[in-house]
């Protein structure tokens, strides 16, 4: 099963979301890196209406957050704890020590959940754990064995305060230490009855810790609730975090992307710089947020759940593969056709196939792979600058605003301000040829150009 773990290593640009998700506890970090890649729509459901309704409880309830957000940063892993004392075996002062702070924790996150009330779920009482391990009502975050435990222990620490004979001490201190390993037992059997009702909290504390994160993430992205969609992926305002982030720091804004797509092959032209690449990424990103339950980056999103996403970027791992670029690609390639004829229901995004083949090669694959990919349960995009034949859906980005660069001069930083990144339904089968036009504009050598034109 796919983890968001796996995510972070096999998806590079997922890293960026795992910087970004805010969250306060080991727990929560814990419970994300172990969300799983999820194809079901009633899940995938769920996972939406609870980030939903957790952006409306911090709405109402703001005031609580950051008290909410500082216990939740307080508190520590102890499962590793608790199945120990499921198991009945000894536990030392540490251990008992990390249940009643977390028992304390648990206590005053109730309150808060309680009387707000928190839509979720509620953490069970425990009280009485509390009582266990803080006999004298202190509400402190410390233990040890207290006197107040037991008559005889505190008799004996009173004798060996106050005895000055070594002999008499030694065999006291010994005393003791024998007491309080049955107190520390006793204790254990009477926390066992509770270990199932820690564990429940500690489990939901985890889910707060990712709610919370995931509902921050969504308002600091300004990203949208995603609908769930049986046969169109369908985006209003579709834009790529990462580069956005980017394009702000230059005091650029990205242009959001509408697209419809639907469950066919679909080949997308356009000239160098137009964003074909970004485009690809975007669709990816959204939808491996999706797929973990997460609100996506749009306006407004409708995405068919799938069970493998795969995006085929010509030279990617090459360097870790040993491959050639194309043989990389071929083997991306097989590996797709493979899940096809076995009629699972994927997302394919491949970013110039071919590219470093010839062009007559490199069409007649591009044309094959298309035609290998018109398969009801698929969404396949693919992008290009070759000439290709076949009934296909195309699309082209409508690119580099020519009227208003005329008799300019600039850098590719600026030239972003003229391109509009927007895809529209496309019938020519011939790929722009606006590359040296491109060369142009960006004031590269003079002579070069008139070459290049010359061999044209």
């Amino acid at each position: 099963m796919l983890t968001f773990k796996d995510c972070i290593t096999t998806v590079p640009i997922f890293r960026f979301v795992y910087d970004n998700v805010h969250l306060c506890s080991p727990l929560g970090r814990k419970e994300l890196l172990q969300t799983s890649f999820i194809a079901e729509n009633e899940t995938l459901e769920t996972c939406f209406n609870e980030i939903e309704k957790v952006l409306i409880w911090q709405e109402c309830y703001k005031d609580n957050l950051p008290k909410t957000k500082q216990l939740l940063s307080s508190i520590q892993d102890i499962s590793g704890t608790l199945s120990r004392l499921k198991n009945n075996d000894a536990l030392d002062d540490i251990e008992l020590f990390e249940i009643k702070k977390s028992a304390l924790i648990m206590h005053e996150l109730s309150e808060i959940l309680t009387t707000t009330p928190f839509p979720l779920f509620t953490l069970h009482n425990i009280s009485d754990v509390i009582k266990i391990l803080d006999p004298e009502n202190s509400l402190l975050p410390h233990f040890y064995i207290y006197s107040s435990y037991s008559k005889e222990l505190t008799a004996l620490r009173n004798k060996s305060n106050t005895t000055t004979v070594p002999e008499e001490k030694e065999d006291l201190l010994w005393q003791i230490s024998k007491l309080e390993d049955k107190i520390r037992q006793s204790l254990v059997k009477k926390l066992i009855p509770f270990a199932a009702h820690l564990e429940h909290n500690l489990q939901f504390i985890a889910k707060l810790d990712l709610w919370l994160a995931k509902a921050a993430l969504a308002l600091e992205w300004n990203c949208c609730k995603p609908e769930i969609s049986d046969n169109e992926i369908s985006y209003a305002g579709l834009f790529h975090p990462v580069v956005s982030h980017r394009l702000k720091k230059e005091n650029t804004d990205f242009q959001p992307i509408n697209i419809e797509l639907k469950q066919e092959p679909c080949l997308i032209t356009g000239a160098n710089m137009t964003g074909k690449s970004i485009f690809l990424r975007a669709i990816a990103f959204s939808q491996w947020m999706f797929q973990f339950g997460f609100y996506v980056p749009a306006q407004k999103a409708s995405i068919i759940p799938v069970e493998k996403i795969h995006f085929v970027a010509g030279d990617s791992d090459t360097e870790h593969t040993g491959l050639s670029s194309f043989v990389n690609e071929i083997f991306h390639i097989q590996h797709i056709l493979q899940e096809v004829k076995e009629n699972k229901k994927m997302l394919v995004l491949v970013d110039e196939f071919a590219r470093t083949t010839n062009p007559k090669e490199g069409s007649a694959l591009v044309t094959a792979f298309l035609e290998m990919m018109n398969h009801k349960k698929t969404v396949c995009l693919v992008t290009t600058h070759y000439n290709v034949e076949g009934k296909f859906r195309r699309l082209r980005v409508k690119g580099i605003q020519w009227d208003k660069l005329e008799h300019i001069k600039t850098n590719p930083h600026e030239l972003n301000k003229y391109i509009d990144y927007q895809l529209e339904d496309c019938n020519e089968k011939t790929a722009p040829e606006e590359a040296v036009k491109v060369a142009e504009i960006l004031a590269i050598d003079d002579a070069f150009i008139s070459l290049v034109k010359k061999y044209l």
